[in-house]
């Protein structure tokens, strides 16, 4: 990886060089970690509609422990993305609207969400994102059934989430289904 010649491209306005370099500054890959310059190249690529830059956009504003915290802004990238159909975005706000992050706590609208990131592939997803959903909305979904925060409580629903995310190989869903003992209530089939 060049940075003098990704620098030179991003300068001269490629998105995809954009998109890049704020990926280097916020990882640190290969230069000194920063926040700020992630900001400003992600900031360069999402205004030019750049989906991916405008959801991690959304992750950095929304992270508690980034110094650039700031929840309005980052349901303003999240809502970019999601209306493109990037279900981590869609998960994104659904989260935000789940812990009343920015936004007065809706349990409705962070189900709406979830379950929107968690059906990606029925939903307004393009071709090329449509798989089998966001397995984090899935876990998320799944968890509001097993306490019945404004869904209905059952682990039968529950399980039939989580384990749409263990299928996908998620290892925090194998907890889930283990923590809770979930596991009877999925036919066989399903597993």
């Amino acid at each position: 990886m060049n940075i003098q010649q990704l620098l030179k491209d991003a300068e001269a306005g490629s998105i995809r060089s954009q998109w890049y370099l704020s990926t280097v500054y916020f990882q640190g890959s290969g230069v000194v970690k920063d926040e700020e310059k992630a900001i400003f190249w992600a900031s360069k690529a999402a205004s030019q509609g750049h989906t991916e830059s405008q959801f991690n956009l959304g992750s950095i504003y929304s992270r508690e422990t980034s110094p650039s915290q700031d929840y309005d802004k980052a349901l303003f990238w999240f809502k970019k993305a999601a209306d493109k159909g990037h279900d981590s975005a869609q998960n994104g706000i659904g989260v935000l609207y789940l812990n009343g992050l920015g936004v007065e706590k809706d349990y409705e609208e962070a189900a709406i969400w979830f379950l929107m990131a968690s059906n990606c592939s029925l939903t307004i997803c393009n071709d090329s994102r449509k798989r089998e959903g966001n397995a984090n909305a899935q876990i998320n979904l799944g968890l509001m059934h097993y306490v019945g925060q404004g869904l209905p409580e059952s682990k039968s629903r529950a399980a039939h989430w989580i384990n749409l995310a263990h299928r996908q190989g998620s290892e925090r869903a194998t907890e889930l289904l283990e923590e809770y003992r979930l596991w009877n209530f999925i036919p066989k089939y399903f597993i």
